[in-house]
């Protein structure tokens, strides 16, 4: 899914994926991974917590999320939400779920 004007990486809207992500009840922010390397570069600007990576024989892109959750909402439930709001975002693609931490 793409926004007019907006940069994208292997034909998906990084700021699109993270719009997704953190419309899900269970997500409380992006993170950056331990080291605050996982984001995606685009001019002027990053997107933090959004990892997306073109794959060898042109299918569609796989595209890591890198989050924290709400406490109390169990793992697998903040992932499912996830992997449901990127259906209509990246069809076709893989996506990886990285929960970083837990927030209240």
């Amino acid at each position: 899914m793409t926004s007019p004007g907006r940069a994208l990486v292997a034909g998906v809207d990084p700021q699109v994926v993270a719009a997704a992500v953190l419309a899900c009840p269970a997500v409380v922010r992006l993170s950056g991974g331990p080291f605050g390397a996982a984001g995606t570069y685009l001019p002027g600007g990053r997107v933090t917590g959004v990892v997306v990576r073109e794959v060898a024989g042109g299918g569609a892109p796989d595209v890591a999320v890198h989050l924290v959750v709400r406490a109390g909402v169990p793992v697998a439930e903040a992932a499912e939400q996830v992997r449901t709001a990127l259906v209509v975002v990246v069809p076709g693609s893989r996506v990886d779920v990285h929960l970083e931490d837990v927030e209240d």
